[in-house]
């Protein structure tokens, strides 16, 4: 058969291939569901669809995966008695995962951390982002942290920025 023939259904193929592999590509559908932690009260919006819940018992607040992804995040919070804002920045920045810290932010009452943990293997590079807000009367705090890998960085732009807009310090 002449080559005339087979080009078109070759071309079909490839379209229909680069079609599927698009689709599949694209981000799961984001819904904003609201949270609001039943001991010490801070609140955000969770962005369902793009991750699940993950049941981690006897932990504090809500840990989240991404669904078919690597990113994780993390809402919880603690008592701060004794503790302040230097102190619990001191304490999260000396974490055995942390590597490199490359932004540092923050108010009397909150602080963010950001950076990069320590590598896994090589061309593991993976970016942290935490936030920590304290209760008006300084005796709790609140925090959530989301990690991913770095190259998926301009995905998660967005989404960090919606969390902390959304994130709201303990009751107290």
């Amino acid at each position: 058969m002449p080559a005339t023939f087979w080009r078109p259904l070759v071309h079909s193929a490839a379209f229909t291939i680069v079609s599927v592999a698009a689709v599949a590509a694209q981000p799961a559908a984001v819904t904003w569901t609201p949270y609001a932690d039943p001991v010490y009260g801070f609140s955000a919006e969770l962005p369902l669809g793009l991750f699940s819940v993950v049941e981690a018992e006897g932990s504090p607040g809500i840990m989240l995966a991404e669904v078919g992804g690597e990113a994780q995040l993390s809402l919880y919070g603690g008592p701060a008695e004794g503790m302040n804002r230097d102190a619990l920045e001191a304490r999260l920045s000396a974490g055995e995962q942390i590597g490199t810290i490359t932004y540092r932010a923050g108010g009397d009452s909150w602080f963010v951390l950001s950076g990069f943990y320590e590598p896994l293997g090589p061309g593991d590079l993976t970016i942290f982002y935490t936030k920590v807000m304290f209760s008006p009367d300084h005796q709790t705090f609140s925090a959530f942290e989301i990690s991913f890998p770095a190259e998926d960085k301009p995905r998660f732009e967005a989404l960090v920025e919606r969390l902390e807009d959304n994130f709201t310090r303990p009751r107290g």
